[in-house]
């Protein structure tokens, strides 16, 4: 079966990481939204499929715009707070992108960081592009490369000391950077049948802490993000040296209880070509 890691991850502790942090996590991807939704710009009477929509918050957005909206994603936590925060005002639905297909077709597929986690990409947006109907249009944001952004860089090289060595990991694997590299997402997009492709910057602050500086950035980076990921490969001796390195990394980064990190962004869009 497609994806199987990442749906025993998402069902696993980050989904109900995610959940617990749900407040947390829309108001540090508020910027990410803003800029995602400006472009997407579902409008009324549309039907719109929000791959990976996590807990809710760019479905209740598209609800607001008077959209029809259906949620998909492989998170049984993340999706029932979807739900949950939608009212009824949408549907939700526990599916695969990569392999989800709808009878009627929609006008509008979007998603925040929902489709960077494919097997296999290639067949994925095929997928996806079959669920579009003539005309339609897709919309999404992923990250640009991790050494762009400094709220991935900055834990991570705080606890790589003290992690074993591994291979060099595939730049192109399943996971938040998949598909950092441009050149190779337009090849797939345009290779699963998508025109117009365009792949645009966008530069945002990712606020980690708002008000309680290197203790509240420490509880996300260790729960939420690649640092976390690799803390939970380590021992108790372990965890305590990634903490105290991880306070003195963020500590020259406050400014007032503030702690606000670089991240940097795709926004892409294409077409159906039908």
């Amino acid at each position: 079966m497609p994806n199987e890691d990442q749906k025993e991850y998402w069902n696993d502790s980050a989904g109900a990481q995610w959940v617990a942090e749900q407040e947390l996590m829309d108001a540090m991807l508020a910027k990410v939204t803003a800029s995602l939704m400006s472009q997407a710009a579902p409008r009324p009477g549309e039907r719109v499929l929000d791959i990976g929509c996590g807990t809710g918050e760019t479905s209740l957005i598209a609800a607001d715009a008077g959209a029809h909206v259906t949620g998909v994603d492989i998170s049984e936590p993340m999706l029932g707070l979807a739900s949950k925060r939608l009212g009824g005002r949408g549907d939700t639905i526990l599916a695969d992108a990569s392999e989800y297909q709808d009878e009627t077709g929609f006008d509008l597929i979007m998603s925040r960081f929902g489709v960077m986690f494919f097997d296999d990409p290639n067949a994925a947006f095929a997928n996806i592009n079959s669920n579009l109907n003539q005309q339609g249009r897709m919309c999404f944001a992923c990250w640009r490369a991790p050494q762009e952004n400094d709220w991935v860089l900055v834990p991570m090289m705080a606890v790589k000391p003290f992690l074993p060595e591994t291979p060099e990991q595939d730049p192109h694997a399943p996971g938040p950077f998949a598909l950092a590299d441009a050149d190779r997402t337009r090849g797939i997009l345009e290779g699963a049948g998508f025109a117009d492709v365009s792949i645009e910057p966008v530069d945002i602050e990712m606020v980690i802490a708002d008000k309680n500086g290197v203790d509240q950035a420490l509880e996300f980076v260790t729960k939420i993000g690649p640092a976390a990921r690799a803390m939970a490969e380590v021992d108790a001796s372990g965890k305590d040296k990634m903490l105290s390195a991880l306070k003195e990394a963020l500590a020259p980064h406050e400014d007032n209880g503030r702690i606000a990190l670089k991240g940097a962004i795709w926004i892409v869009q294409a077409k159906q070509t039908g």
